[in-house]
């Protein structure tokens, strides 16, 4: 009983401790530099790991991930929009995955602002999320950053060359329709 008492008074102070939630874009710089250096845990998962293309190792960085384009899901455990629009990010990755002439070129990932590898995983199995989620219980996503994170996010980052990371796309809030989300970003990389 203390346990649960413990936990649930965890869960309480954390909701006061996560990034500030939106629905409506805004603007953010992300430093790419930064970004693709930070060392996170590699998935405990081997099908995510494999997925990603990670080699063997308990740490990663975001440009080791094997493909030519990542879109990152900044996202919290705790954020009602997160929870709500989970959904439509499945869809989206579900999009890619029956889709031959993008899945080669693209991979998703989640990163769980604040939250421990338990919560991401309750969020992962919660929501049925089909890619991989990363903890981030340090917030050191946050450094590369413009401004607070707001959750969700999403960063979409060209991969090329050995570990090089190139911003094409940022998107502050909720994404309501995975089709246009996918034409989204047809449109932004046929720019680039």
């Amino acid at each position: 009983m203390q346990k649960r008492n413990l936990y649930f008074a965890l869960a309480v102070i954390l909701m006061f401790f996560t990034p500030v939630q939106v629905e409506s874009s805004q603007e953010l710089t992300v430093n790419a530099d930064t970004l693709k250096n930070l060392k996170f845990d590699a998935p405990e998962n081997l099908v995510d790991k494999k997925y990603l293309g990670l080699p063997d190792g308990r740490n990663f960085h975001l440009g080791q991930v094997r493909s030519n384009y990542l879109i990152i899901e900044l996202f919290s455990m705790y954020c009602p929009v997160c929870q709500r629009g989970a959904g439509t990010v499945n869809q989206v990755y579900d999009l890619i995955q029956n889709t031959q002439a993008i899945r080669d070129n693209f991979k998703v990932v989640g990163i769980g602002v604040g939250n421990t590898p338990y919560e991401v995983s309750v969020f992962k199995k919660k929501f049925e999320v089909g890619f991989p989620l990363i903890a981030d219980d340090n917030f050191i996503v946050q450094k590369a950053l413009s401004s607070d994170i707001r959750t969700p996010t999403f960063v979409v980052a060209k991969l090329s060359g050995k570990n090089q990371l190139e911003i094409v796309l940022t998107r502050v809030g909720e994404i309501k329709d995975a089709g246009e989300f996918i034409r989204t970003l047809e449109n932004t990389l046929g720019s680039h």
